[in-house]
């Protein structure tokens, strides 16, 4: 049984709370729309899934990538930026550190973005855990600057994993053995939590920890509380 709206649905589930957020938060508005506009730009990777973690429907028939990919990574981007922030009343603030150049971001963010493609395509290890590997290196690159920012990191990836979790209790009520249908559990761990992959909960803090203090990071500002 095909699902042609299923994707973009879950997208709208996001996307209301991207835009919850960005009404809520002006000072964090810039914020979010930098990291959103920045991962919609890596929208494309997600052709590395396909082949071993899943195989979605899209509005627009058996393409292998569509607009629900460049949405979703627009919207969780953003989201992921952000969340902790909104929810625990922080704004940015100067700190005592240096403002990092993007050539030495960029670098490392290229290096992950090999290591994703490269561990599925040479050395054979699922998609989706050479993505953990590829958030893995931009966190402890960040970390390896800016130790301050370790328990905004840690607290982002929760959340996002929280969110996640309520995401999936709502969709997969809409959407019935859509998991089973879309999601290849033979290649994976097949462990379900409330109906869903643990995998996929693992992606959304892993790029949470990252989401959450990259642009801290670039920009070389820290957080206060907003008063």
């Amino acid at each position: 049984m095909n699902h042609p709206y299923a994707y973009l649905i879950g997208d709208l589930f996001f996307l209301a709370v991207w835009v919850a957020l960005f009404f809520a938060r002006k000072d964090l508005r810039r914020e979010m729309l930098i990291m959103s506009v920045v991962g919609s730009l890596f929208a494309p990777l997600a052709f590395i899934y396909l082949p071993d973690y899943w195989y979605p429907d899209h509005i627009i028939g058996n393409s292998p990538i569509g607009i629900e990919d460049f949405l979703f990574a627009f919207v969780i981007a953003g989201i992921g930026a952000t969340l902790y922030e909104s929810i625990f009343g922080k704004t940015h603030a100067l700190c005592e550190c240096r403002k990092r150049g993007p050539r030495g971001i960029l670098t490392i963010v290229i290096i992950a973005s090999a290591v994703l493609i490269a561990l599925p395509l040479f050395f054979g290890l699922n998609s989706i855990y050479s993505s953990y590997i590829a958030f893995g290196i931009i966190f402890v690159f960040i970390m390896y600057f800016r130790r301050d920012l370790l328990a905004q990191s840690l607290m982002s990836g929760a959340l996002v994993t929280l969110l996640m979790l309520l995401f999936y209790q709502v969709w997969i009520v809409l959407y019935p053995g859509i998991i089973q249908h879309w999601w290849k559990l033979e290649n994976i761990s097949g462990i379900l939590i409330l109906g869903t992959p643990l995998e996929e909960l693992v992606w959304g803090f892993s790029w949470g920890i990252v989401g959450g203090a990259v642009y801290e990071f670039a920009r070389g500002v820290g957080l206060r509380k907003l008063k």
